[in-house]
């Protein structure tokens, strides 16, 4: 009797072997395949061509820190800026690192990881009169300009009710603005206003007065990876991979490659 049921159990566990062979070799295949991520690869320094041709830049260099940590290879496939998604849709890729911001429209449609990069609003001041502190109470009844209808326009009306607003066509006119004392700081993304401070011979005036708080994001939640909806195991992975970097320091020393200062 022991041995007729012994040969029933074998009998019945290799009915159901070929199937758990075949699931398992396929989780496997998908598994090794390299993740394709999309990008235009235009936008330095986040993602651009080098001189031989090669995709370079901190996206690139983040996208395969995080691609190491979850043990698969990364493939980037450049395409133009408005064939991203179709080429996402056609199941051409399996992701976007383009420099996306996160937007209510793009969570309605794709599924998105946390943001991998947030840039810092600046104000900028001249040099000798620099406030004290950056509060909406220190900053009531100071001047600010700011790009007009910009992110950075709208922190100012969300969180500097009492300080006179003047926009600008560019952020350039505001920046001469400031250095012709017709407005007492002007505000912006940190990346544009250091490198003004860097280079323009007019910013000789001037000198960064510390980072607007953005409690709020008000100046925007920063840029996402892009999947296609629905995809949640993947983008969970990406998004603990993103967190371990930032924990062990790996983000910061890649941000150091590519920016003057940390992001958000």
């Amino acid at each position: 009797m022991r041995q007729l049921t012994l040969l029933a159990a074998a009998i019945t566990i290799s009915s159901f072997a070929p199937g758990a062979v075949q699931l398992a070799t396929h989780a496997s295949a998908e598994e090794e395949k390299p993740i394709v991520l999309l990008t235009e690869a235009a936008h330095p320094p986040y993602n651009y061509l080098n001189e031989k041709g090669e995709m370079v830049g901190f996206e690139i260099d983040l996208m395969n820190a995080i691609c190491a940590r979850i043990r698969r290879s990364c493939q980037f496939k450049h395409r133009e800026f408005d064939r991203l998604v179709p080429a996402l849709l056609a199941g051409k890729g399996d992701a976007i690192v383009s420099s996306l911001d996160m937007t209510d429209e793009r969570r309605d449609r794709f599924t998105l990881s946390e943001p991998y990069f947030r840039m810092p609003a600046l104000f900028v001041a001249r040099k000798d009169e620099v406030p004290n502190a950056l509060t909406p109470e220190a900053l009531s009844n100071v001047s600010i300009g700011a790009l007009r209808d910009s992110p950075f326009a709208s922190l100012v009306e969300s969180r500097f009710p009492n300080s006179p607003l003047s926009t600008y066509a560019t952020q350039i006119e505001a920046n001469l603005d400031l250095a012709a004392d017709r407005v007492d700081l002007v505000i912006g993304d940190e990346m544009s206003l250091r490198d003004w401070l860097k280079t323009a011979p007019e910013a000789s005036c001037c000198t960064a007065a510390g980072r607007v708080d953005d409690p709020d994001r008000v100046a925007g939640e920063g840029f996402a990876i892009v999947f296609r909806k629905g995809e949640e195991t993947l983008k969970q992975k990406f998004d603990l991979a993103l967190n371990q970097a930032r924990a062990d320091g790996t983000y910061a020393s890649l941000a150091k490659r590519y920016f003057d200062f940390e992001p958000l």
